[in-house]
C-alpha cells in the first residue's frame, strides 16, 4: 500500500511539475494583466490535485518506465516448457518445511519508506513548532481592554458582513497582527497602541483572511509540502501561493479605493514592520511580511490599473491540469506491484485427462501439503517459504476440501487459493488471498456460490481476478460456475456460464483480461479439444474452433489452463492415447486469445508420436 501511494504521488508530482514550471515562467505576465484572484485560485487547484493520491490508468499505457525487474514473454514461456510442461507430473511432491518469510525489499520499496519518513518528519516538525508557538503566545496573552478598539472591530465586521464574534488577544510574543486557529480562529495583536486608521487596516486585512478560510489553505499547502518534500518545485509553488494569498487579500482591502487610501494602507504595513521583527509562522496569516514579498505587495497595492479577472486563463489552466492527469494515466511504472500493472507470472494449475492436478506453468512458486493437510507455499524456487492458514482433508471424507478440489494461483504479487464445499445456500466458497508472498492472509467468503469439485482461480492484475468452480450433476455431467472480482478478491460477482451449451468436467480455465475467458473440458464424446470461450464477460459463450494438423487426429486432446503474459498467450493441449499420456502441444495467441494458431515450437512429445 505504501509503495502504491508513493508511486501515485511520484507520478503526480513529476507531471504537475511541468505545470508549475510553466506558471512560474508566466507569473510576471499574469501579475501585469490579471488580478491576484487568478493566481490565488490557480495555486489552490494545483494544491488540491497534488493532495489527491489517485491516477486513473489505461490497461496498456503508451509510456512505461521500466524498473529492473520482469521477464520477456518468450523467457516466461520457454521456462515453462523446459521445466514443467510434462503435464502428467503431479504438483505435490515432498512437503516444504515452513518458516519465517524473508523479504528482500526492492529499490522502489526502500524509496517509499524514505518518502513516508520524510513526510512524517516534515509535518511533525511544523505542527510541533506551531503548537509550541501558539502555547507560548497564549501563555503571555491578555484580553483586549480598550473599548474604542472593540467598537472599531464591530464596525469593520459589520461592513464586511462577518457575523461571528472573533476573539482578540494582546500578546507580546506575536511579531505582528495575525490570525491563528483552524476551528475557531483568534486574532492576536502585539500591542494595543494602534491609531484608529492603522487598526481599521489591520482588521480589514485579517477579516478578509478569515472569510476566505486562508488558514485552511495554508494547512493544505503544508500537507502538500510534506507529501512532495522531495520536489523543490512544489516548495517554490507553496511559497508563491502564500505570497498570492497576501496579495489577493491586499487587493480586496484596497479595491475601488483612491491612491491616498492605498498609500496610507502601505504606511500602516510599514509601521508594523518597523515596530517588530517579522517572523514567518506556519498556519497563520500575517499583516506584514518579508522585504521581498512586501516589495511585490506594495507594487500591487499602489497599481491603480484595472486588471482582468482571467476567467479564460483559469479555464485554460484547468484544462492543462486535466491533460497532466491523462499524462499520468499514460505513464506506468513497470516492474512493481501497482494495482493495475500486470502481475509477475504465477504458477498455474490444471487437471490431466485422468483428473490429477498438474502444473501447467511453473513460475518458481509452488505449494505443498504435509501429512496432516497443512498447506504451505514457496516462492523463488524455495527461497521464500510461508505457511497458509489452510488445512485440507487427507482422508477423502470431507467433500470440497481435498487437494483435487482446491484451486491455486501463486505469484509473487498475488497468491490466491479457492476451496470449500459450496452448495449455493448455507455453505459458501472460500478464497484465501495474500499480496505479500504469504506474510499475511485474508479469507473472503462468496455467499451463494456453487462448486465442490474442480476449482480454478487466477488474476490478470492485482485487482481483477476470476474463479471457475464445478460440481458433478450426475453421470457424465458437471455444472460449472464463473465468478469475477475487481477489488483484489474482497467481493465476487457471478458471471454467465456455458452450462446450457456444454456441461462436462473441467480440465482447465483461464482469463486473459476481465472480458475474455476460456473453459477447457476433458474429452468425452470425441477426441476434442473442447474449449468454450467468452469475449463479453460471460454474457455469451461459444465453442472455440481449433485447427490442428491431421497427425494429431488419433489422440485424445485435453485442453489445460491457458497461460497469459500481457496480450500473448499459450494454450497447452494434453495428448493421450489408450489411457497413456503422449505429450503436450500448444496453441499461441498475440491478441488476448481472440485468435489461436498451432505453434509447433513449443511441442513436448514423447516417442509414441
Amino acid at each position: 500500500m505504501i509503495t502504491g501511494l508513493f508511486t501515485d504521488f511520484l507520478v503526480i508530482s513529476v507531471t504537475l511539475s511541468l505545470v508549475i514550471i510553466g506558471l512560474i515562467t508566466l507569473t510576471p505576465l499574469l501579475r501585469k494583466h490579471y488580478s491576484a484572484k487568478l493566481s490565488y485560485w490557480i495555486w489552490l487547484i494545483l494544491t488540491l490535485r497534488l493532495l489527491l493520491p489517485f491516477n486513473f490508468s489505461f490497461t496498456n499505457p503508451p509510456v512505461a518506465i521500466q524498473l529492473p525487474e520482469g521477464q520477456a514473454i518468450a523467457t516466461v514461456f520457454q521456462s515453462s516448457v523446459s521445466q514443467n510442461l510434462q503435464a502428467d507430473t503431479p504438483v505435490i511432491s515432498q512437503p516444504v518445511q515452513t518458516g519465517d518469510v524473508s523479504h528482500i525489499p526492492s529499490i522502489i520499496n526502500i524509496l517509499a519508506y524514505i518518502w513516508v519518513t520524510g513526510a512524517v518528519l516534515f509535518i511533525g516538525y511544523h505542527l510541533l513548532s506551531y503548537f509550541f508557538f501558539r502555547k507560548q503566545v497564549l501563555r503571555w496573552s491578555s484580553p483586549l481592554q480598550r473599548e474604542d478598539m472593540f467598537a472599531k472591530l464591530k464596525q469593520v465586521a459589520k461592513e464586511m458582513h462577518v457575523t461571528t464574534a472573533i476573539p482578540v488577544l494582546i500578546s507580546s510574543k506575536v511579531p505582528n497582527p495575525m490570525l491563528m486557529g483552524f476551528y475557531k480562529p483568534t486574532l492576536f495583536l502585539p500591542h494595543d497602541q494602534y491609531s484608529d486608521e492603522e487598526l481599521e487596516f489591520i482588521l480589514k486585512h485579517e477579516l478578509v483572511h478569515y472569510k476566505r478560510h486562508d488558514i485552511i489553505y495554508k494547512l493544505l499547502l503544508l500537507i502538500v509540502q510534506a507529501l512532495h518534500w522531495f520536489n523543490p518545485l512544489v516548495w517554490f509553488m507553496a511559497r508563491e501561493a502564500v505570497r498570492e494569498i497576501e496579495i489577493y487579500c491586499d487587493d480586496t482591502v484596497v479595491r475601488k479605493q483612491n491612491a491616498a487610501y492605498r498609500k496610507k494602507y502601505c504606511a500602516a504595513i510599514l509601521s508594523v514592520m518597523q515596530s517588530n521583527a517579522t517572523r514567518h509562522v506556519a498556519l497563520s496569516t500575517n499583516f506584514a511580511g518579508g522585504k521581498h514579498s512586501m516589495k511585490q505587495r506594495f507594487g500591487s497595492i499602489l497599481n491603480m490599473k484595472e486588471k482582468r479577472n482571467g476567467v479564460g486563463a483559469f479555464l485554460a489552466v484547468l484544462m492543462v491540469v486535466g491533460v497532466t492527469a491523462v499524462l499520468a494515466a499514460c505513464t506506468n511504472l513497470t516492474g512493481q506491484s501497482t494495482d493495475t500493472a500486470a502481475l509477475k507470472p504465477g504458477t498455474i494449475y490444471s487437471y490431466s485427462s485422468s483428473g490429477e492436478q498438474v502444473v501447467v506453468h511453473d513460475a518458481g512458486n509452488a505449494y505443498s501439503m504435509d501429512e496432516d493437510g497443512n498447506v504451505s507455499v514457496s516462492y523463488r524456487k524455495g527461497e521464500i517459504q510461508a505457511q497458509t492458514p489452510l488445512k485440507l482433508d487427507t482422508t477423502g471424507t470431507e467433500m470440497g476440501m481435498g487437494r483435487a478440489d482446491t484451486g491455486f494461483y501463486i505469484s509473487e504479487d498475488k497468491t490466491a487459493i479457492v476451496y470449500g464445499f459450496a452448495d449455493g445456500k448455507e455453505s459458501p466458497l472460500h478464497v484465501l488471498i495474500s499480496d505479500d508472498m504469504g506474510k499475511s492472509w485474508n479469507n473472503y467468503n462468496i455467499a451463494g456460490a456453487k462448486g465442490y469439485d474442480a476449482k480454478f482461480i487466477g488474476f490478470t492484475d492485482k485487482q481483477n481476478g476470476w474463479i471457475v468452480s464445478g460440481g458433478s450433476a450426475g453421470v457424465g455431467r458437471s455444472l460449472n460456475y464463473v465468478y469475477q472480482t475487481s477489488d483484489g478478491g474482497k467481493t465476487w460477482t457471478e458471471l454467465g456460464n456455458p452450462n446450457d451449451l456444454y456441461a462436462e468436467s473441467l480440465a482447465g480455465a483461464g482469463f486473459s483480461n476481465k472480458d475474455i475467458g476460456f473453459l477447457g473440458f476433458r474429452y468425452y464424446e470425441d477426441n476434442g479439444p473442447v474449449i468454450y470461450w467468452t469475449k463479453d464477460k460471460g454474457q455469451s459463450w461459444e465453442k472455440l474452433v481449433v485447427s490442428l494438423p491431421e497427425t494429431f487426429n488419433e489422440y485424445q486432446k485435453t485442453p489445460l489452463s491457458p497461460i497469459f503474459n500481457g496480450k500473448e498467450g499459450l494454450y497447452p493441449i494434453l495428448l493421450s492415447k489408450e489411457g497413456n499420456t503422449v505429450g503436450t502441444i500448444y496453441l499461441s495467441s498475440k491478441d488476448n486469445g481472440l485468435k489461436w494458431t498451432y505453434d509447433p515450437a513449443y511441442d513436448q512429445m514423447g516417442d509414441s508420436k
